[in-house]
């Protein structure tokens, strides 16, 4: 694997940043080159956006750099100038699918979480939520895909907050139990006013009324019910067929769970990795086509056509974690990947 001998914009080594796959998913190059002969190689990536409208534009959240741009499709990156206290940790991004100019940053400035919002693609940014105090933080963000006005985000304290104006103001919807850190918000595509909460290693919530309620997912294994502590209680990553309704995926200390009822019921999809070693980092499915699905593992990449069946495994040379892996949902043969160091 090569990588361009310019100045990196971080330190920690060359093998990081931002891969992209022509082939959906069978191999990989490294789109590392960023403006004024730099490169992101060096940079730990944490999140992903790809512009729903516009495969080409893609935003990169990265661990302590802030967030990178880039309008062609990965070749060149731009960093945004998120804050004036910018290099900050940015945990999630989230475009808006009706007016992609607008997009949500989750961001550590400092020593605070904050939500930031631009609506000029990435040029300027305010801030439209603070936590009350340094050391608490914002960990995740997402958009209703047919109502992009309303907002779930989630805190490391446990809290879910909601909005209903774009992000103008906001209001505490729930609070998890013993304060689980909230990691990561996925809406169900399909019937939006169900989305999900993966509280860190702990479980998986649910509301179906857009916040009214929330509850606690489990499953059953061997005549025994699990929520916390184990199976679904090991969740690390989730997401939602972008075509099929209450059919979702979870990355979870049993390995990849699927349920296709909403999280009612669940079953192992049986992948190459021992689940009790290694997390799946992340999860995406084909939003073309519901039997592609992708996970990554270590680093490692696995790949099934055939709905979880057979899986084609896709090693990379890096001493670095894949942390996210996302579709350009125009092309899906088009597949990017971030890379982190653990």
């Amino acid at each position: 694997m090569i990588f361009l001998s310019a100045c990196s914009l971080t330190g920690g080594g060359n093998d990081g940043g931002i891969f992209r796959s022509d082939d959906g998913g069978k191999t990989f190059a490294s789109k590392d080159k960023a403006e004024n002969n730099r490169t992101i190689s060096g940079v730990d990536i944490l999140s992903l956006a790809v512009n729903p409208q516009n495969g080409n534009e893609i935003y990169a959240g990265s661990k302590a750099s802030g967030i990178f741009k880039s309008t062609d499709g990965g070749e060149l990156w731009k960093q945004l100038g998120v804050s004036r206290l910018t290099p900050a940790k940015v945990y999630s991004l989230a475009i808006d699918p009706m007016n992609p100019n607008t997009l949500y940053a989750v961001a550590a400035i400092g020593k605070r979480g904050k939500i930031m919002k631009s609506t000029d693609t990435g040029e300027t940014w305010k801030d439209t939520y603070s936590e009350p105090s340094d050391g608490s933080l914002v960990l995740s963000v997402a958009l209703n895909p047919q109502k992009p006005s309303d907002i779930f985000a989630g805190t490391d304290q446990g809290q879910i907050i909601f909005s209903e104006d774009s992000g103008e103001t906001w209001r505490s919807a729930y609070w998890t139990e013993g304060k689980a850190a909230v990691s990561k918000i996925v809406f169900d595509n399909a019937n939006p006013d169900s989305a999900y909460f993966v509280l860190f290693e702990k479980g998986i919530i649910r509301t179906t009324d857009e916040g009214k309620n929330f509850e606690a997912l489990s499953w059953k294994k061997d005549d025994r019910t699990f929520s916390f502590g184990s199976g679904l209680g090991g969740a690390v990553s989730f997401e939602t067929d972008p075509m099929r309704g209450g059919w979702v995926y979870a990355g979870t200390s049993e390995g990849l769970l699927r349920s296709k009822d909403g999280g009612d019921n669940w079953e192992i999809v049986k992948t190459l990795s021992n689940p009790n070693e290694l997390n799946i980092r992340s999860i995406a499915v084909n939003p073309q086509n519901s039997d592609e699905i992708i996970c990554t593992v270590a680093q490692a990449l696995y790949k099934s056509v055939d709905g979880g069946v057979n899986w084609l495994p896709v090693q990379f040379d890096t001493s670095r974690t894949l942390e996210v892996a996302e579709y350009n949902p125009q092309n899906p043969g088009q597949v990017f990947v971030g890379l982190n160091k653990r």
